[in-house]
């Protein structure tokens, strides 16, 4: 009986020193297990800087748009302007001088310098010699465009000076065509192929391609059939003395100019002359 009173009070002892440990190791705040971050989201020790000093972890690179490098002013701007072409005419007859227009919309940068490539099919119409010409004061065609191939015309603008930069929206230069004789009705189509731009800073940039479409009737060059019968008569000639005297400073001009056989911008007694000249050359 003794020996067993006294294992039971050994017992009875080891359990107390056990509950007073763990009640001592709660006061000293030490974290459970369960509080413990796993080893794999611990960072690993850092190889020491050129001073001793641990370097610091680098954070993870960012994902899209802020990974990517920042435009330039000019590159930025690029994507929300753009070059333009306009033609005087919709429509014109073989023989029949239009006008193409460049130009800018929307351009919120000072342009100095300018080149571009105008590509047109020469089967369908043609460039008129010396037609081209500067719209903005202060603003110069560069380079020699009377010796260039057939089809494609290459254009350097260059401003005079700091007070005169191209920017905006608004025609920059004037382009003057002739449609040619074609066996039935074309499109004729002018483009924009590049356009390379130039701000004060040297910074160059790239504008996307633009065009317009002239429709061109049928018909022999000048044949002066103006009312589409594939004759030259006196119904042609009617049509056009009725019009007489109107120019391009008339309200309704896009309507008319097609009796503008000679291109001058003035229906006028030229070109009666075309059609009556025809009239009597007809057999």
């Amino acid at each position: 009986m003794v020996m067993l009173a006294a294992l039971m009070m050994a017992a009875w002892l080891l359990f107390s020193a056990s509950q007073a440990h763990a009640a001592a190791g709660d006061k000293t705040g030490a974290p459970s297990a369960v509080e413990q971050p796993a080893a794999g989201d611990m960072p690993g020790p850092q190889p020491p800087g050129e001073n001793g000093t641990p370097q610091e972890t680098s954070a993870p690179a960012q994902s899209g748009d802020a990974a990517k490098p920042g435009k330039t002013a000019a590159e930025a701007a690029a994507g929300e302007q753009s070059v333009t072409l306009k033609a005087s005419a919709e429509q014109v007859a073989p023989g029949q001088a239009f006008t193409v227009n460049y130009g800018f919309a929307n351009v919120s940068q000072n342009v100095y310098a300018q080149e571009i490539t105008i590509e047109y099919d020469p089967a369908v119409m043609e460039y008129v010699a010396d037609s081209a010409k500067a719209l903005q004061e202060g603003v110069t065609i560069v380079n020699d465009l009377s010796t260039q191939a057939p089809g494609k015309l290459h254009i350097i603008l260059a401003s005079l000076g700091a007070e005169h930069p191209v920017t905006g929206t608004g025609d920059i230069l004037e382009l003057g065509f002739k449609a040619a004789a074609v066996d039935k009705e074309t499109d004729g189509v002018v483009r924009v192929a590049r356009a390379v731009l130039s701000n004060d800073k040297g910074e160059e940039f790239s504008m996307e391609d633009a065009s317009v479409t002239v429709k061109i009737k049928s018909g022999s060059a000048l044949s002066g059939d103006v009312n589409g019968d594939g004759k030259v008569s006196v119904g042609d000639l009617a049509m056009i003395a009725a019009k007489y005297g109107m120019d391009s400073s008339s309200p309704n001009w896009n309507d008319v100019k097609h009796l503008d056989l000679d291109g001058s911008g003035t229906i006028d007694i030229a070109d009666l002359s075309i059609v009556a000249k025809k009239m009597i050359e007809q057999p």
